[in-house]
């Protein structure tokens, strides 16, 4: 939720209204920051689904 208003010095927000820090008295806006969230680390000998599998097997011997 953003608050038109910093909450240590009052001043109206305006265009600064999802800013991180007020303009006026640089304080951080708690309310504004959002938590880093890490990616999900992403799996290169990740393993195929069964009818994947299957097709690719049947890919191959039709090409062989």
């Amino acid at each position: 939720m953003n608050k038109s208003k910093c909450p240590r010095c009052g001043v109206e927000l305006g265009n600064f209204l999802y800013a991180d820090a007020c303009p006026n008295c640089c304080y951080e806006l708690e309310h504004n920051i959002k938590p880093l969230i890490s990616a999900p680390a992403n799996k290169p000998q990740k393993e195929k689904a069964w009818p994947i599998r299957l097709f690719l097997r049947v890919v191959r011997f039709v090409e062989s």
